[in-house]
């Protein structure tokens, strides 16, 4: 039997008795949405007939129309069980469609339900978002109109109505009064609030749209869109850290039931990279002086300086930290990738001393040790990938070039085994106690982890990688896509990419292990995880550890200080500082432009010395004309201009201190200069 035929049995009703049904609406919204005026007077009871059988024409023929004082009653005959039964059946499999975001065929599938059963509510309604969600807004329009013909009480078709206007149409007035009266029926409807609070927002009512947004919320927690709509309204009313926190709380308490709340979160987590990157400018005076005070203090738990270079990596390293005690040096390298934003390199800075910090605790309580692959080691992995290296010459590479290829690669997932488990343990405590660093550590490893995904997605490299080599390192990027989404709370999704790979069950048992062991591990345990981390992809023998004697010899040359006389420039700190607060005023309604100018100038003059021990103002400025300014003051501008332009670039002065106190005294408004 055809679908047809069927539906004209079921319609039938054949063997069945068929109930009577009625549809009681208001004369007022008869006129409402015919899209007439109501008319003042009593309106003729005919052309109130002709008006109801036309707008019900939808539903079973033949109809009984009764005319009241304000309303009127649609009597009509029922569908038949079997036509109910059958209409039921195939609604659930239309919401399951449209729940997996095929709205097409759920579309298809609630017009046949409406065939079967054409006063079936809930499913007419159905069908109108789903036409919505799909784009056929004019559909959805109408659809929704039948719904509200059926039930005028219907709060969610009111709602839908309104959204559609306002969305789709702009018509911000008719979208209220529908939204108004979806509250009349149900004051405390999320959905109604939520969309009367966004079309306040789109008014620039910001403080009432907050107000419903919120109500919303407290209606229900678990729809994401009044967060959204919070995120958003604070986002373009200039407020970053009020959008971060409304995000924030989306992504921990509301749920994704379906299609349409997918699309709610993604469109949050995209304005939340945009959040995060205006919060990132902003504090990043703040976040700058937090990692200037860690470098401090590490300075001198450690009992060396910290230097700071600037150069390029073969791959795409941001930055790198060599220990004293390491390179035979007296002091600490960092260098940091020379094309890296100004504004990421503060996060790195945090990150590369970090490491230092680890290896300091660990060698206060004698448990540090130096991760090293060998001769020895490499042999140990190249031979596992014997096979793979023979696969290269045999699609044409060299000889030595596959062998060299395979032992680049083999150096480089030793690195990243040793850094991973680290580099958890490193981003959860930088989280916890550098929160000026927030935003910047966000938009740093989301950089880091869309690098990742990029050379994890590219052929070529999947190509001529070793299998052991591949899965291993598809292991760890897993590992680590799960720790980030977990440290941000849902706020990214990067571990997706790799849920389809064969290696994400061992990503889920690495990341499993770093959630158990992780809180518990005192100084020196990073490397007892490094262990277990090995073990479990596979690359136990691949490397060796070697151990911390404590102490060490120096044999790099010295690095020389910049200037002559370190003591007297320690004994000038307080003015020093009134400098330094005059330094940050001046610059701080300058171009970046115009701060390099000054600061390279100075430098060009100090070539030949400055005389800081003199308070006289003895020196002028091309850059800064009609001002004199005393060698201490050159000294200060000139410092506190690289910390703007170039602050990886080490000047080897002692200013920082002052440079940090007139940094305070800056940010809380603090006014003065002293010669």
């Amino acid at each position: 039997m055809n679908r047809r035929k069927l539906v004209a049995e079921l319609s039938a009703g054949r063997h069945t008795r068929r109930p009577v049904k009625s549809v009681t609406i208001q004369i007022n919204d008869l006129f409402e949405f015919e899209g007439q005026p109501v008319p003042a007077q009593r309106p003729d009871r005919t052309a109130v007939e002709a008006m109801a059988r036309r707008q019900f024409e939808f539903l079973r023929q033949p109809l009984q129309i009764e005319v009241g004082e304000n309303a009127v009653t649609i009597s009509f005959t029922g569908e038949s069980t079997t036509a109910q039964d059958e209409a039921a059946r195939l609604a659930e499999r239309a919401a399951k469609r449209a729940g997996d975001g095929n709205y097409d065929k759920a579309i298809s599938i609630w017009k046949r339900v409406l065939e079967l059963n054409p006063s079936l509510h809930k499913a007419r309604r159905d069908l109108a978002m789903a036409c919505m969600e799909s784009g056929d807004t004019e559909s959805a329009k109408n659809h929704l109109i039948e719904v509200l013909r059926l039930n005028p009480a219907d709060a969610w078709g009111w709602v839908v109505l309104g959204n559609l206007y306002a969305k789709n149409q702009k018509d911000w007035a008719t979208a209220e009064k529908f939204l108004r009266r979806a509250l009349e029926i149900a004051p405390n409807d999320p959905w109604a609030l939520n969309g009367f609070a966004t079309i306040t927002a789109q008014r620039g009512l910001t403080d009432e749209a907050a107000r419903l947004f919120e109500q919303a919320i407290a209606a229900n927690p678990e729809v994401p869109n009044p967060y959204y709509g919070l995120g958003v309204t604070f986002h373009r009313s200039g407020k970053p850290d009020l959008a971060a926190r409304a995000l924030d709380r989306l992504f921990v308490s509301a749920g994704t039931q379906d299609g349409r709340a997918k699309q709610v979160f993604d469109q949050a987590r995209t304005l939340y990279g945009m959040v995060q990157e205006d919060l990132m400018k902003q504090r990043h005076s703040e976040a700058f002086k937090a990692v200037e005070n860690f470098r401090a203090g590490l300075e001198q738990l450690s009992g060396y300086p910290v230097r700071v270079t600037e150069g390029e990596f073969k791959d795409k390293t941001s930055a790198t930290i060599q220990m004293a005690w390491k390179h035979g040096r007296a002091h600490h390298v960092i260098k940091v990738r020379t094309t890296l934003p100004e504004v990421l390199r503060t996060h790195q800075m945090a990150h590369e001393l970090s490491h230092l910090q680890l290896e300091q605790e660990a060698r206060k309580v004698g448990k540090n040790r130096f991760f090293v692959t060998t001769d020895a080691t490499e042999r140990v992995a190249l031979q596992r990938v014997e096979g793979d290296i023979r696969k290269l010459e045999r699609k044409g590479y060299p000889a030595d070039a596959a062998q060299g290829l395979a032992t680049a690669l083999i150096r480089g997932l030793a690195g990243f085994l040793f850094n991973c488990p680290l580099d958890m343990l490193i981003e959860t405590r930088l989280r916890e106690r550098m929160p000026a660093l927030s935003a910047g550590q966000f938009v740093a490893l989301r950089m880091g982890a869309l690098e990742a995904l990029g050379t994890t997605a590219d052929p070529k490299i999947r190509e001529v990688t070793p299998k052991v080599i591949l899965r291993a390192g598809l292991a760890l990027n897993g590992a680590y896509a799960l720790f980030l989404d977990n440290l941000f709370h849902g706020a990214t999704t990067y571990a997706l990419a790799y849920q389809p790979l064969e290696s994400f069950a061992v990503s889920q048992r690495l990341f499993g292990h770093w959630r158990t062991r992780g809180p518990r591990m005192g100084p020196g345990d990073e490397y007892l995880l490094v262990d277990e981390f090995a073990d479990m992809v596979g690359l136990k023998g691949w490397y060796e550890w070697k151990a911390d004697p404590g102490t060490h010899i120096v044999t790099a040359s010295a690095h020389k200080e910049g200037t002559t006389n370190p003591e007297l420039l320690r004994r000038k700190q307080t003015p020093a500082v009134y400098f330094c607060l005059d330094a940050l005023k001046r610059y701080d309604i300058m171009s970046v432009e115009k701060i390099r100018e000054i600061a390279l100038e100075i430098g060009m003059l100090g070539q030949n010395g400055l005389d800081y021990a003199s308070p006289d103002q003895k020196y002028t400025l091309k850059s800064v004309p009609d001002e004199k300014f005393s060698g201490l003051h050159l000294m200060c501008l000139m410092y506190a201009g690289f910390k703007r332009i170039a602050p990886e670039h080490d000047l080897q002065m002692d200013l920082n201190e002052p440079f940090l106190a007139a940094l305070e005294m800056f940010e809380k408004g603090d006014a003065g200069t002293e010669d």
